[in-house]
């Protein structure tokens, strides 16, 4: 498996992929994760501006042609009040192919984009994740990542 930057070459495969993710988080909570019906094409968009931003980490997993994983990472400032001691980076975007890739795969682009990060002079990383994605939960606590916030939803409709 190798881990590299993204490239525009990669974003078909990369779109598929956050696709069938997002399907599976709307069964995890449907009105939060509603994926919106032209989801893929605006994703394809934003994606395709992500590549060239010089503060992203955008990295893809990839074994021969498959892309197995892609994880995307922002540079996010940190509210004022709040002093972390440098800059944050969030990661979001962040997918496997199937959910027993998230100890090899998903791990490996983790450790990755952290040391870049780190190189970066950063002071801490948030990663994004469902709180019924526990392949991805485990994975995280495996990384030594702990838990910083939960948002709890109602819906009102």
């Amino acid at each position: 498996m190798e881990i590299r930057k993204a490239t525009a070459s990669d974003l078909e495969a990369i779109v598929v992929l956050v696709e069938h993710h997002r399907r599976q988080l709307q069964k995890y909570q449907p009105t939060f994760w509603h994926k919106a019906a032209n989801s893929a094409e605006t994703t394809r968009s934003f994606f395709t501006k992500l590549l060239s931003e010089q503060e992203t980490f955008f990295l893809v997993a990839i074994e021969g042609v498959q892309v197995l994983g892609f994880l995307i990472a922002r540079r996010f400032p940190a509210p004022p009040v709040f002093a972390p001691g440098g800059d944050t980076y969030l990661v979001d975007d962040f997918s496997v192919l199937e959910p027993h890739h998230w100890l090899s795969v998903g791990e490996a682009l983790l450790s990755h984009a952290s040391t870049l990060i780190h190189e970066a002079g950063a002071a801490q990383i948030v990663v994004v994740g469902a709180d019924r994605d526990l392949a991805k939960a485990e994975m995280l606590r495996r990384s030594d990542l702990t838990i910083a916030s939960n948002w709890w939803t109602k819906p009102l409709r």
